[in-house]
């Protein structure tokens, strides 16, 4: 069995947990007896598949320091080399890692997308050009064999939004790739909060700054970001219309050793997105023996259990009580603790890669 997942997230230049989440699955699929699992990226610029490049069998050039090249060469150029060496490769299967307007498979070869999110089609007014987007992700759907969604809830968005035969629809949930540290925690001088990952909007990060402010908890503690992007103009505006001192909410990025030990260190991840698909930071945090704030809508409480203290994320005021709650009791902390270690065990990457691996079977199977 032959299967190639495609260029199209893996040449994006940006950490996200899509690229983690094919680079952990082709690891694995790898060790299944028979099976050849390959990520084909003539032009690859994840930094995720750069960092874990001896793990995977991939093709292609890692390309991901050159940050300047322009999206559009990059996508160009790998389209054009990844349909000639399928051409001659033949793989069984190609999973497609985006919602591309065109096929990216050979003809005879079948296909398997994951859907994992509905975002913009639960908040498309975040969105420009959501109309564009919906018909892609439409196109990508109808033309797959198979669909995975990584969570019960994304299964349930996907039903309601696009015209998919529930047969052809299978539920794998994610794991955590991060592994706790046993070096101390990271000291920056004062307890804090932990957020991690991108500041978009559905990722509501300007309320839990509000709410930072609100609970007057930056008298005591640090707000802290992980992520690779940078704070902008409006963000630091924003901090200092709120009285902040810009060294209360600080942003840091690093590694997957740097992050295990900001999590370890934690008062707290608090993670008030307004959607989210699966939400892989909070199996991190309850691995790192964090615990975690979190919305309680869409995968939310499907993934985090009773393990997690929830909030409404259009509510301020739940999300600064909650981080309250945390920082004035010892005991509610490691209590949280205790649950999140057990719940993280309910999760793998093993898991996932065992059932992705039947799916594929599977689709074989029906010719």
């Amino acid at each position: 069995m032959n299967i190639v997942y495609d260029y199209q997230n893996l040449s994006n230049p940006r950490h996200s947990g899509i690229s983690r989440y094919f680079v952990e699955l082709a690891a694995r699929i790898n060790r299944f007896a028979g099976c050849r699992a390959q990520i084909v990226s003539p032009i690859a610029r994840s930094p995720i598949l750069a960092e874990h490049r001896n793990l995977v069998d991939a093709v292609g050039f890692d390309l991901s320091g050159f940050t300047m090249l322009p999206d559009r060469v990059a996508w160009l150029v790998n389209e054009v080399l990844f349909r000639g060496y399928t051409a001659i490769l033949r793989p069984d299967i190609v999973h497609e890692t985006d919602y591309g307007p065109r096929r990216t498979a050979p003809r005879l070869s079948k296909i398997v997308t994951t859907v994992h999110d509905t975002i913009p089609e639960r908040l498309p007014h975040l969105f420009r050009d959501f109309d564009k987007a919906h018909a892609r992700k439409q196109t990508a759907i109808a033309r797959a064999d198979h669909v995975i969604c990584v969570s019960e809830s994304t299964r349930r968005d996907l039903m309601e939004f696009y015209d998919v035969d529930p047969a052809r629809v299978t539920v794998t949930l994610l794991g955590s790739s991060l592994n706790p540290v046993e070096d101390k925690p990271v000291d920056i001088g004062m307890p804090y909060f932990l957020h991690v990952g991108s500041r978009f909007i559905h990722k509501n990060f300007g309320a839990l700054v509000q709410a930072f402010a609100d609970a007057g908890l930056h008298r005591t503690h640090c707000l802290v970001n992980f992520s690779s992007i940078p704070f902008g103009r409006d963000e630091f505006q924003a901090i200092e219309r709120l009285g902040l001192p810009r060294k209360r909410v600080i942003r840091v990025e690093g590694d997957d050793r740097q992050l295990a030990l900001f999590y370890s260190g934690a008062e707290a991840l608090v993670y008030p997105s307004l959607y989210e698909g699966f939400g892989i930071p909070v199996l991190e945090a309850m691995r790192c023996c964090c615990p975690v704030i979190t919305s309680n809508v869409s995968s939310m409480p499907e993934i985090s259990g009773d393990a997690a203290i929830y909030v409404d994320p259009n509510d301020v005021g739940s999300i600064a009580t909650a981080m309250m709650r945390v920082a004035s009791s010892p005991e509610t902390r490691i209590q949280m603790i205790g649950k999140g270690m057990e719940r993280e065990r309910c999760f793998s990457w093993d898991r996932c890669a065992a059932q992705t691996h039947a799916i594929y079977k599977d689709v074989l199977s029906k010719g």
